[in-house]
């Protein structure tokens, strides 16, 4: 009996996943070298046009959504008035920049920077 389609993808994420590479798109593309997640994620943030300004990987910036790399995994955080504040914390590096890069898109939708295509 064949296997059951995936659900489709929503319209505005189904155009970011198809500039995904294949090993980001599913656990059967693992076998092919994967891009670094810092390389995807820049990907991501071009293609929705958040500004640079609003985020810092690897160092605290007042006003910024922060990646920063532990011991133990990686913290996200909002920095502001050189506090951290909303601070998660995410054992998996891909985890941590979807998350980061989710903050930041629902940001952009929030302030109308970002919207679907209507279709």
């Amino acid at each position: 009996e064949p296997a059951a389609a995936p659900p489709a993808a929503p319209t505005g994420a189904s155009s970011l996943l198809r500039h995904l590479p294949a090993a980001v798109r599913g656990r059967r593309a693992a076998r092919k070298p994967r891009l670094a997640m810092s390389a995807v994620f820049a990907d991501l943030v071009d293609m929705a046009d958040i500004p640079r300004s609003a985020y810092a990987v690897d160092e605290e910036v007042t006003g910024a959504m922060c990646l920063f790399k532990t011991d133990g995994g990686y913290e996200v955080f909002s920095c502001a008035e050189d506090a951290r504040h909303e601070v998660r914390f995410f054992e998996d590096e891909e985890a941590a920049y979807f998350y980061l890069f989710g903050v930041l898109a629902a940001e952009a939708v929030r302030h109308g920077r970002l919207s679907p295509r209507r279709g």
